[in-house]
């Protein structure tokens, strides 16, 4: 089961990065043991508050952690139980179940005022490319950016991006026959162009519809 429901990073990609702020804490602790800082009142400050800082986050990660592992050892004693109202363990498994994914979710926010998970969000470039492309057809990274008013290294870094959460795919240029009916198409045919998914479309639904609740609301 999954314990953070990220949209794009798998769980052990989000544990990797729990696992380097634990190593910078380590680092930190270890820093400030070293006689040369220990006795350093201009360093101590500001090491001893990113530490703090760091204690914190670090709490937090280990009481998910512990959750998990509570959460794991219960399902062990279920087994391959299949686990309904009635078995007596189930109130106990909601319960470790709804602690854990209210820790996990503190931890995921957490992760992300931290700027350390830029992959689960799109900003308003992102949605920019995707509505560009959804409403005028396949692209390629130079004629997009200068749709987007991007140069061509970020338009082409912004479609990778959104080609690696399943958004957009790739599609060669000759497969892309009636499409851009300019007199120089010819010239662009060996261009790979980027084109909007099921899964992109139905991500831009999904906005619009909250938008739409909004403003009825």
């Amino acid at each position: 089961m999954p314990v953070f429901y990220a949209k794009y990073l798998s769980d052990e990609e989000i544990w990797r990065k729990i696992d380097k702020i634990v190593e910078e804490r380590d680092e930190v602790q270890q820093l400030l043991a070293e006689p040369e800082v220990s006795t350093d009142p201009q360093r101590i400050p500001e090491l001893a508050r990113k530490l703090h800082d760091l204690n914190q986050k670090c709490l937090l990660f280990d009481e998910l952690k512990s959750l998990v592992k509570d959460l794991d050892e219960l399902a062990g004693m279920i087994g391959g139980e299949e686990l309904d109202e009635e078995h007596e363990l189930a109130p106990l498994h909601k319960e470790y179940t709804d602690l854990c994914r209210d820790k996990a979710g503190q931890v995921y926010r957490t992760l992300m005022d931290m700027g350390l998970l830029s992959e689960e969000i799109e900003d308003e470039t992102d949605l920019a490319i995707l509505k560009f492309i959804d409403y005028a057809g396949p692209e390629y990274a130079w004629r997009l950016g200068i749709n987007i008013g991007l140069d061509v290294e970020e338009s082409r870094r912004r479609l990778e991006a959104l080609l690696e959460k399943g958004l957009l795919e790739k599609v060669p240029g000759n497969m892309l026959e009636g499409y851009h009916r300019q007199k120089d198409w010819t010239k662009h045919m060996n261009h790979t162009y980027y084109r909007i998914t099921r899964e992109g479309r139905h991500y831009l639904r999904k906005l619009r519809r909250g938008l739409d609740d909004l403003s009825e609301g």
